[in-house]
C-alpha cells in the first residue's frame, strides 16, 4: 500500500527548501503581473516554477515579507515523478515550509487518485481531512476507501489512517478504526489483510497476520487465529535470506481445542502443535573445495503431534503432501564431473499412531558414486555406487547396511552401426548389522551377480513430411551366483527379514519397442512404448504387457497407458486422457482404472472419470473447474468450480469445491466456498466458507 502516498511526492520535495539557498527561488510567469517592493500578483495563464514542480493557476500572490505564496482557481501541480494534483486553494509558507491545501485532488503515475477536503503540512508531518481514495473511474468508482482523517510522517515514510471504510459499489466491505502502512518500497512492520472464513463445524474463522520486518534479510509473520466453535491458536513464521544463494523458513504453531469440541469429534489430542523448517543453499563449502566441485544443502522438515497442525494453517509451507505419514528430509550433496557424494536423512512421523517409537527412520545414509566411465576400451564402461544406511528406531529391530553396486558393460556394433550388442555384469555386495534386540545372528552378508545381454538398435529415417525414430530391443537376464552367510536369508527371524530383501531376479527375456514421429520442425507428433517380459521358469511364461502412447494432432492430445495381464486375461491398470488446448479454453477428460488381481490382492481398486477445464470468455472473465467421479460407487470423489473477473482497478475470484482431507480420526469430506476481492494495487479481502 506504499503507492497510496505517491500523492505526497510533491509535498516531500517542498521539505528540501532548506537544503540550498538557491532552491528557495520562485519563478512566476503570467500574462499580467502586478509587482511592488513586497508583493507579486499574477493573473491569466499563471505558471509557477517552484522546487521540482510546475504549478498552474488562475491567480497567484506572493508576499515577500511573510514569504507566503498563495494560488487560487483551478490550481494544477505536476510533480517530478509524473504525479498530478488539482487544488482549489494552495498556500505555501516558503520560510517555515508549511503548506495548506483546500479540496486537493491527486492522481499518481499508477492511476491511483485521492480527494481530500483539506490538507496541511508542518515540519515533515502531514495531516489530511476527510478523504476518498480509489484507482477506478473518478465519476463512479466501483471501489473506494473513505477515511475521516490521516497522518503522514515523511521522515519515517509512514501513514496512519483512521476510520477507514472500503466500499464496493457503495456496499461497505471492510472497516477498520485504524490502518497504518509504509509508503516506500521497502518492507515494513504492521498488520496484513486478515483472512476470513466460515465452517459449519468450527464456526466463524478469523486470522489476523502481523508482520515484523526485522531487517532487509529477515522477517517474522505472526498468525493468531480464532475459530469460534473450536478455540484459538497461534502460528509464527520466521523467514530469512542468509546469503545470495541460500534462504530458509522456520514455522512454529500451537492450537488448543475446547473440551466440548474434543468430545464431539472424538479427537485423540486436545492440542495441535508442530515445527517446520525449510532451507535451501546452492553453495556451502564450494569456495573451499577443489576446482570443479559444487555442493549444496536441502532441508525440509516437519515435526508435529497430529495432522490437524497442518490442517489449521490458512497458508502452508511446501512439504511432501498433506498425508498422515509426514516425511522430513535433509540432503547434503557434493559433485563434479566424475564423482557424487551425499549425506541424506529421512525422518517419518505417522500421525495415525499414538507415538512413533517403532517407526523406522533413516538417520542417516551416506552415498558415494562414481559416474559412468570407460575402462581399458572406450566401449567397456562401469560405474560404482556405495551406500551406508542406518535404519533406527526406539522400539523394534534396527539395521545398519553397507552396500556396493558395480555394473560392468561392454557394447559393440555390427552392420555399419545398425545393430548394437551389450554384454553386462551387475555385481552386488551388502553387509547387514542388526541391533536393539538379541538375535542368534546379528550380522548378515550377501553377494550376487547378474548376467545381462541386450540386442538393440536406434534407427532414424527422414521422410518427406516427417521423421521416424525406431528403437527396438531384446534383452536377456540370467541370475548368476549368490552367497548368503552365516545362514540363508530364510533362516533369519521375521523381524529381521521385514527390514530388507535379497535375491536374484528370475531368468527372463525382455522385449521393448519404442518409436517416435516428428514433423519437420522436430515437434513430437506421436510416440509409443511397448514392453513385455518372458519368464523362463514360471508356469505362466508371459508377464504383463505395457503399452504407452500419445498422439498430438493440432491442438488435440490423445494419451493412453495400459497394462494388460495375459495370465488372467484382464486389464490390470489403464490411464487414458483426451485434451484440447485452444487460445480461449482448454478441456481434458480422463479415465483411471485399477483392477485387483490374485497376484496383487492388496492394491486399492479404481474406476474414476476425471474432468478439468478452463475457459477465457474475454480478457476480464475466465472460468475453471474439475471433477473426479467414481463409476463403481456412482459418486463424486472431488470437484471444484470457480471463476475470476478482472478490471483495471479491481478483480475478484470465487470458487466452490469438495476435497477429501486427512484428519486425526480418519478422512473427512469438506465442501468449501471461497471468494476474494482485490482492490488494485493495494491488496485483497477474502472469505471462505466450509462445511
Amino acid at each position: 500500500m506504499h503507492k497510496i502516498l505517491l500523492l505526497l511526492s510533491f509535498l516531500v520535495s517542498i521539505q528540501t527548501l532548506h537544503a540550498a539557498e538557491e532552491k528557495n527561488k520562485i519563478e512566476v510567469t503570467a500574462k499580467h503581473l502586478d509587482t511592488t517592493e513586497t508583493t507579486v500578483k499574477a493573473t491569466d495563464g499563471v505558471v509557477v516554477y517552484y522546487q521540482d514542480s510546475v504549478i498552474k493557476a488562475s491567480s497567484a500572490f506572493y508576499d515577500k515579507k511573510t514569504k507566503l505564496l498563495v494560488l487560487d482557481g483551478n490550481v494544477e501541480m505536476i510533480g517530478y515523478q509524473g504525479t498530478k494534483e488539482h487544488i482549489k486553494h494552495l498556500e505555501i509558507q516558503t520560510e517555515s515550509k508549511e503548506v495548506t491545501f483546500e479540496e486537493l485532488f491527486f492522481v499518481s503515475e499508477n492511476d491511483v487518485w485521492l480527494f481530500t477536503d483539506k490538507a496541511h503540512r508542518s515540519e515533515g508531518n502531514y495531516t489530511f481531512g476527510m478523504s476518498m481514495l480509489s484507482s477506478c473511474d473518478v465519476n463512479d468508482p466501483i471501489w473506494k476507501m473513505v477515511f475521516s482523517h490521516s497522518l503522514y510522517d515523511s521522515e519515517e515514510k509512514y501513514m496512519k489512517v483512521y476510520d477507514a471504510k472500503v466500499y464496493f459499489w457503495d456496499i461497505p466491505m471492510f472497516y477498520t478504526p485504524y490502518l497504518a502502512f509504509s509508503t516506500h518500497k521497502e518492507r515494513s512492520s504492521g498488520l496484513l489483510f486478515p483472512l476470513l472464513g466460515y465452517s459449519a463445524e468450527e464456526g466463524f474463522i478469523y486470522e489476523q497476520p502481523i508482520f515484523w520486518a526485522i531487517s532487509p534479510s529477515m522477517d517474522i509473520e505472526f498468525n493468531p487465529q480464532i475459530r469460534t466453535n473450536r478455540s484459538v491458536g497461534l502460528y509464527a513464521t520466521f523467514r530469512f535470506v542468509d546469503s545470495d544463494h541460500s534462504s530458509g523458513k522456520l514455522r512454529v504453531g500451537y492450537f488448543k481445542d475446547q473440551e466440548n469440541y474434543i468430545e464431539e469429534n472424538n479427537l485423540p489430542n486436545s492440542s495441535h502443535y508442530g515445527l517446520e523448517f525449510n532451507y535451501e543453499s546452492s553453495k556451502i563449502f564450494s569456495d573451499k573445495l577443489p576446482s570443479g566441485f559444487t555442493d549444496g544443502l536441502y532441508i525440509n522438515t516437519t515435526f508435529l503431534n497430529d495432522i490437524d497442525y497442518l490442517n489449521l494453517q490458512k497458508t502452508k509451507l511446501e512439504h511432501f503432501g498433506l498425508v498422515p505419514l509426514q516425511e522430513s528430509r535433509l540432503n547434503y550433496f557434493l559433485y563434479n564431473n566424475d564423482y557424487y557424494a551425499g549425506i541424506n536423512a529421512k525422518y517419518f512421523i505417522d500421525t495415525r499412531k499414538l507415538d512413533n517409537d517403532d517407526t523406522l527412520q533413516i538417520l542417516p545414509s551416506v552415498q558415494l558414486h562414481k559416474y559412468l566411465d570407460h575402462f581399458l576400451w572406450n566401449n567397456f564402461t562401469y560405474n560404482v555406487d556405495f551406500q551406508v544406511k542406518n535404519f533406527d528406531r526406539k522400539e523394534g529391530t534396527t539395521l545398519k547396511q553397507a552396500e556396493m553396486k558395480i555394473p560392468l558393460e561392454f557394447t559393440t556394433s555390427f552392420f555399419d552401426d545398425f545393430v548394437s550388442l551389450s554384454l553386462a555384469e551387475d555385481l552386488y555386495y551388502s553387509k547387514f548389522f542388526f541391533g536393539n534386540e538379541s538375535y542368534i545372528y546379528d550380522e548378515f552378508e550377501y553377494y550376487s551377480s547378474i548376467h545381462k545381454v541386450k540386442l538393440f538398435t536406434d534407427l532414424t529415417k527422414n521422410y518427406d513430411n516427417f521423421i521416424h525414430v525406431l528403437q527396438p530391443s531384446l534383452g536377456y537376464v540370467k541370475p548368476g551366483n549368490e552367497s548368503e552367510s552365516p545362514v540363508e536369508f530364510d533362516n533369519l527371524t521375521e523381524d529381521q527379514k521385514e527390514l530388507f530383501s535379497v535375491g536374484l531376479p528370475e531368468e527372463h527375456y525382455a522385449f521393448s519397442l519404442s518409436h517416435y514421429f516428428y514433423d519437420k520442425n522436430m515437434k513430437l507428433k506421436f510416440y509409443q512404448r511397448l514392453s513385455q517380459r518372458y519368464y523362463v521358469d514360471r508356469e505362466y511364461k508371459f508377464a504383463d504387457i505395457s503399452n504407452e502412447m500419445q498422439y498430438n494432432w493440432e491442438k488435440w492430445q490423445f494419451y493412453n497407458d495400459v497394462v494388460y495381464a495375459p495370465e488372467f486375461n484382464k486389464v490390470r491398470t489403464s490411464s487414458s486422457r483426451i485434451s484440447l488446448y485452444e487460445t480461449e479454453y482448454y478441456i481434458s477428460v480422463g479415465h483411471t482404472y485399477k483392477k485387483v488381481l490374485p497376484d496383487q490382492p492388496n492394491i486399492l481398486p479404481a474406476n474414476d472419470v476425471s474432468l478439468s477445464f478452463g475457459y477465457t470468455y474475454n480478457q476480464r472473465i475466465n472460468f475453471n473447474g474439475g471433477l473426479t467421479y467414481n463409476i463403481d460407487e456412482s459418486s463424486s470423489k472431488q470437484w471444484r468450480f470457480g471463476g475470476s473477473y478482472k478490471q483495471d482497478c479491481w478483480s475478484m475470484a470465487a470458487s466452490v469445491r469438495q476435497d477429501i482431507t486427512p484428519r486425526p480420526t480418519g478422512y473427512t469430506t469438506d465442501n468449501t466456498f471461497y471468494v476474494q476481492f482485490n482492490f488494485i494495487p493495494f491488496g485483497g479481502i477474502g472469505t471462505e466458507s466450509m462445511k
